[in-house]
């Protein structure tokens, strides 16, 4: 007789094709299909949700759900008390949908992919069910530390096993040698960026001439993610009359000015005015959204992840997976990926001018580059790679059959 499948419901969070999705779709194409039954809740439709259908994973959606912002990469403070109110009022009513999702669905196992979610989380606690959460986004300390005390607080106290993207994170939760944690780095798939070029996507669909070196960003455009001190390292480089192209490639959110107490510009606005006051228009292009970015990176000389925020840097894992310099600055996450002067280099952080002179180095030192390039891809083999990772997580998988049969 056959056994029953272990049903895992996934729950996502997000609506980019960021790191978070490329790393839930390569967990759940390593699940066993003979021992899993996955199922993906999506709380909005999305290229993300769509990526999943696209490989043929069963995706539901219910959208009464509101994230609770307070990581790194988003966090609503003095400026926005109107929007922490709403999401603090909009937990419960994301309780009483996960509590209507999860019995429809009935899991054996509920993984949230992100710690964004807790009226969700509290809800997963309440199934009876091993729960796990992905913890990809470091905690904002807020003004106080209160908020980030009491939300990992809850966390820990209604998740059952974690998984962090980074061991400083890991180490910031007590849960560094946890029998019921795991810190790996995110899960890239090597293989892609180190075939041939199938395409030139950035210097062909922008007609930028061979000599001109490429500075390449990848991400989306927040405070957190730094790109307005990329900016302005850039406009030092033209200064100095240094050659470069600059991408910055992500999804590219409309300008409007946003109103809280007073009226404030917002940040993609913010970066096009520093791209005009350092007459940057010819050296700097927003491309919008990449869906494969594989041959993009390959293409650059240097690709930059000027964090503001403790984040893990995927750009940095795939910049070493296809041999390319990565420069970050000295932060948990991407100071955490890069051995400094071995596989990249770090910068002061959130100092323009230390950026631009690490990228003048490097523009104008081609062996450097091979260099680092070379050790980077070597270091991604051991610390980056998918099957590696993913191996750690599904440790914590084989204790599931005692768990969900247990009475």
């Amino acid at each position: 007789m056959t056994a029953p499948r272990t049903r895992i419901v996934f729950v996502h969070h997000g609506t980019g094709m960021g790191g978070a999705p490329q790393l839930l779709l390569r967990l759940l194409q390593r699940l066993d299909p003979a021992r899993f039954e996955p199922v993906v809740w999506c709380i909005r439709k999305s290229s993300a949700s769509a990526l999943f259908e696209q490989h043929g994973f069963r995706v539901v959606y219910e959208e009464h759900v509101i994230p609770f912002l307070h990581i790194s990469d988003g966090f609503y403070g003095l400026r926005h008390p109107h929007r922490v109110v709403k999401m603090l009022w909009g937990q419960l009513a994301s309780f009483r949908t996960a509590r209507r999702m999860f019995a429809a669905l009935q899991p054996d196992v509920i993984h949230l992919n992100s710690v964004v979610l807790p009226g969700v989380l509290c809800a997963a606690a309440r199934v009876g069910c091993p729960v796990f959460v992905n913890v990809l986004e470091c905690l904002h300390p807020g003004y106080t530390g209160l908020r980030r005390a009491v939300q990992r607080w809850l966390t820990k106290r209604w998740g059952d096993y974690f998984v962090f993207m980074l061991p400083s994170e890991a180490r910031r939760w007590g849960m560094a040698n946890a029998p019921n944690a795991v810190a790996v780095f995110d899960f890239i798939d090597l293989s892609p960026y180190q075939r041939p070029a199938r395409a030139t996507p950035l210097r062909s669909n922008y007609a930028v001439p061979a000599a001109t070196p490429i500075i390449g960003y990848f991400g989306r455009f927040t405070a957190a993610k730094g790109v307005h001190v990329l900016v302005q390292a850039l406009g030092l480089l033209a200064r100095r009359g240094v050659a470069f192209h600059a991408f910055l490639v992500g999804p590219v959110p409309p300008a409007p000015t946003t109103r809280t107490w007073f009226r404030r510009t917002s940040y993609i606005t913010r970066l096009r005015a520093i791209i005009a006051r350092e007459n940057l228009q010819q050296q700097v292009t927003f491309t919008g959204e990449f869906t494969n970015v594989d041959d993009a990176v390959r293409e650059c000389d240097v690709l930059v992840a000027p964090f503001t925020e403790p984040h893990f840097s995927r750009l940095c894992a795939e910049a070493a997976a296809a041999g390319r310099v990565a420069v970050a600055f000295a932060i948990d996450g991407p100071g955490e990926e890069i051995i400094d002067h071995e596989t990249g280099l770090l910068v002061t952080p959130f100092d323009p001018a230390d950026l631009a002179d690490k990228l003048a180095l490097l523009l104008g030192d081609a062996p450097l580059r091979a260099r680092l390039g070379a050790a980077a891809q070597a270091h991604a083999a051991q610390v980056f790679d998918a099957e590696r990772n993913m191996e750690q997580v599904l440790r914590l998988y084989d204790r599931l059959p005692l768990l969900v049969l247990s009475p």
